[in-house]
C-alpha cells in the first residue's frame, strides 16, 4: 500500500468524522418527523457563521462551537414547529414538505448570502503543527475531530439506548399513534428530536469550517449531498449505519482525489449510493403511503 494511499485514507478517516456527526442528525431526524428536511444544510451554514462571529470579537473558539450548535437547534426549532408543523396541518404531503423544505434553504441561503455580501471568510481556529506518523500528517484538530465524532456516536446511541426519552424517541418513530396512545408525550418527543438534530447539525457546520478553514453561504448546501447520501446509505434512523456509510463515503471520495481525480472524488460517493438504491430501491420514499409526518 502506498504512503499516497495511507494519507488519503486517513484523510477520508477525519471527512468521514465530519459526515458523520452531519449524519447522526439527519438520520435522527428524518426517521421521526419522515421529513426530508433539505434546509439541513442551511443550518449548518447558520452554525458555522456564529462561531465565525464569535472567533471576529476574539472570544474563544470553544464557545463559538458550543453557540454554533445552540445556533442550529434554535434554527431547527423555528423551522419544524415554527413553519413545518403549519403545513403539516394543512396534510401536507410527504413530497410536498420536502419542497418546502427546499424553499426554506433557499431563503436562509440567500439571507446570508446578502449579510455578507456573498464572500468567503477565513476561519483559523485551534489550528496547529501536523504530527507526521510515517506517510501520515495529521494535525490536532483532524484528531479532535475524529475524537468528537466518536463522543458525539457514543452520547447519541446511549441516549436512544438507555433514557426514558430516547425509548420514546423510538416508540414514536415506529408507530406515532399507539405511542400517543400508551401515554407517550409525542409532541414533547418530536421537539427534543428537533433539539438534538438542529445542535448535530450546527455543531458539523463548524467542525467542518474549522477543517476548512473559511466559511461562506453555500459551506452547508455543499456538504448536504454526502451527508444525505451517508444517511440513506446507512439506513434511515440507524446511527451506526450512518457511521459506517459516512466512513465509507469518507475514504472513497478521499482516495480518489489522492489519486489526482479530486473533481471526481463526490461523485464517487455518490456512485456507492447509486449502487444501494439500485438493489435496494425506494430507500427513501419507499412505503410512503404509510408513512406520516410527525411534526
Amino acid at each position: 500500500m502506498s504512503g499516497q494511499l495511507i494519507a488519503s485514507i486517513a484523510d477520508g478517516v477525519v471527512l468521514a468524522a465530519i459526515l458523520a456527526v452531519a449524519a447522526m442528525g439527519f438520520t435522527l431526524q428524518f426517521s421521526l418527523t419522515n421529513v426530508l428536511n433539505l434546509s439541513f444544510g442551511s443550518v449548518m451554514t447558520v452554525g458555522a457563521f456564529v462561531a465565525y462571529l464569535i472567533a471576529v470579537v476574539h472570544l474563544t473558539p470553544w464557545l463559538g462551537i458550543a453557540l454554533g450548535g445552540v445556533a442550529g437547534a434554535v434554527t431547527t426549532v423555528v423551522l419544524g414547529r415554527g413553519v413545518l408543523r403549519l403545513y403539516a396541518r394543512r396534510r401536507t404531503q410527504l413530497f410536498e414538505m420536502m419542497m418546502v423544505t427546499l424553499g426554506l434553504s433557499l431563503i436562509i441561503d440567500y439571507t446570508v448570502q446578502a449579510i455578507s455580501h456573498n464572500n468567503i471568510y477565513g476561519y483559523s481556529v485551534l489550528q496547529g503543527s501536523a504530527l507526521s506518523m510515517g506517510p501520515i500528517r495529521v494535525t490536532p484538530v483532524q484528531v479532535g475531530i475524529v475524537i468528537l465524532a466518536l463522543v458525539v456516536l457514543l452520547a447519541t446511541w446511549g441516549s436512544l439506548k438507555f433514557t426514558r426519552m430516547g425509548k420514546a424517541l423510538r416508540a414514536t418513530a415506529v408507530e406515532p399513534g399507539l405511542a400517543r396512545a400508551c401515554g407517550i408525550p409525542t409532541g414533547r418527543v418530536v421537539l427534543v428530536t428537533w433539539v438534538a438534530s438542529g445542535f448535530l447539525c450546527g455543531l458539523a457546520g463548524v467542525v467542518f469550517v474549522i477543517s476548512t478553514q473559511s466559511v461562506d453561504y453555500t459551506t452547508g448546501e455543499g456538504f448536504l449531498p454526502l451527508v444525505i447520501a451517508a444517511a440513506i446509505l446507512g439506513g434511515v434512523g440507524n446511527l451506526w449505519g450512518a457511521v459506517g456509510a459516512s466512513l465509507v463515503m469518507g475514504i472513497v471520495t478521499e482516495v480518489v482525489a489522492g489519486l489526482g481525480q479530486g473533481g471526481y472524488s463526490t461523485v464517487a460517493g455518490f456512485a456507492i449510493l447509486v449502487v444501494v438504491l439500485l438493489l435496494r430501491p425506494g430507500a427513501v420514499f419507499g412505503g410512503s403511503e404509510d408513512r406520516q409526518l410527525v411534526l
